[in-house]
């Protein structure tokens, strides 16, 4: 009995993990059916999550991207779903899911405007001509202009779009926030890392409390262990941040789980290299995905919908990685120009059938 309870709290355990890791409140009282939909959302955030972090360690750019894309259409299902528990939006959100405009099956009227309509109820053969001298009479008696009522369902349908960008752009604005509070201490990760005598490891890691202890009953310098220390420091900092914006604390259990997909003392030098350098170049191009999406949120009067195409038929913002090819190309020239960064990740194209993600260090060149 005693081991059954004890399975049973560990999966019980992982539930709530899986629940908190999907953006709800495991203590939440629901339905046994949408229990298990939500921890088939966490498990699923999970596995994108650390799909993710598996690709760019790969170095493979079209799983990179094929990430990305699945990264960025979970989340537009999951604003998708939660507009759809309104009965007023659920039709339209069937419609758009299916590809489809659903301002193409809004119904339709004829009615014109309410001064013509006014006018047809006093002459049965209205003219061209008649109305406009109408018009004119009115104006001349200081009546109202002429103004144009939208049928019901088409307000609904513009009101709709218009809490959908509303949205949208909120949720932008807080992975931009997250993003932009990284930016720094990835930057001081990426300092300590071009250091070539900075090293991280599973032994770095395992060996620092006993370095720290060492030294100090030595008395040796501690500036390399006061830096891993600071590395370790900035590392565990980014665990956290991995969470959704607004879905609650983060448990061991997930801490554990997100610690594999970002820096860390214990992982190699040149992953954690290609990791900094990707969660930097991502979370500058959050920056300017939002910037553009604000642009296109005012143009639009507050309709998100359709700025995924609009940012790819204009090229506004650039891809996460640079494609160099490095036979062709002179890499220290793109340097020179400020169009490439020492400790950026690039994608080398000189085989163009076997792409390479790596890192240029500017030392490499020289």
């Amino acid at each position: 009995m005693a081991i059954g309870d004890f399975f049973k709290g560990i999966g019980q355990g992982v539930g709530r993990g899986l629940t908190k890791i999907g953006g709800y409140d495991p203590m939440q009282q629901v339905s046994p059916e949408e229990a298990a939909r939500r921890r088939q959302a966490g498990l699923s955030a999970l596995e994108r999550s650390l799909g993710r972090s598996s690709a760019i360690l790969s170095g493979d750019p079209r799983r990179m991207q094929l990430a990305e894309q699945q990264m960025q259409q979970a989340k537009q299902d999951k604003l998708l779903q939660e507009l759809g528990q309104d009965p007023r939006y659920a039709d339209m959100i069937k419609l758009y899911r299916a590809g489809l405009d659903p301002r193409m099956f809004a119904p339709k009227t004829t009615k014109g405007p309410s001064s013509y309509e006014e006018y047809i109820r006093t002459d049965s053969t209205p003219t061209e001509a008649e109305y406009l001298a109408f018009l004119q009479e009115k104006e001349k008696a200081g009546a109202s202009t002429t103004t144009v009522q939208l049928p019901k369902e088409e307000e609904e349908y513009i009101k709709s779009l218009a809490k959908l960008g509303e949205t949208d752009i909120t949720e932008s604005r807080k992975i931009a926030t997250t993003s932009r509070e990284l930016i720094p201490r990835l930057q001081t990760a990426q300092i300590l890392l071009q250091n070539p005598d900075f090293v991280t490891g599973p032994l770095t890691e395992k060996f620092l409390p006993l370095k720290k202890l060492y030294n100090d009953l030595t008395g040796q310098d501690q500036t390399e262990v006061s830096g891993q220390e600071l590395f370790q420091a900035l590392a565990n900092y980014t665990v956290p941040r991995m969470r959704p914006p607004g879905s609650g604390a983060t448990s061991d259990f997930e801490a554990n789980l997100f610690s594999t997909a970002t820096i860390g003392l214990g992982k190699s030098k040149e992953s954690n290299e290609l990791l900094v350098a990707t969660m930097i170049q991502q979370a500058k191009r959050e920056q300017k995905l939002l910037k553009e999406k604000e642009k296109y949120y005012l143009k639009n009067k507050g309709n998100t919908v359709g700025f995924e195409q609009y940012l790819e038929e204009n090229n506004l913002v650039p891809p996460l990685y640079q494609q160099i090819n490095l036979q062709s190309q002179d890499i220290g020239e793109f340097y020179d120009k400020g169009l490439i960064r020492n400790g950026e990740a690039y994608i080398d194209m000189t085989d163009p059938n076997f792409p390479k993600l790596t890192v240029f260090r500017i030392a490499d060149f020289d």
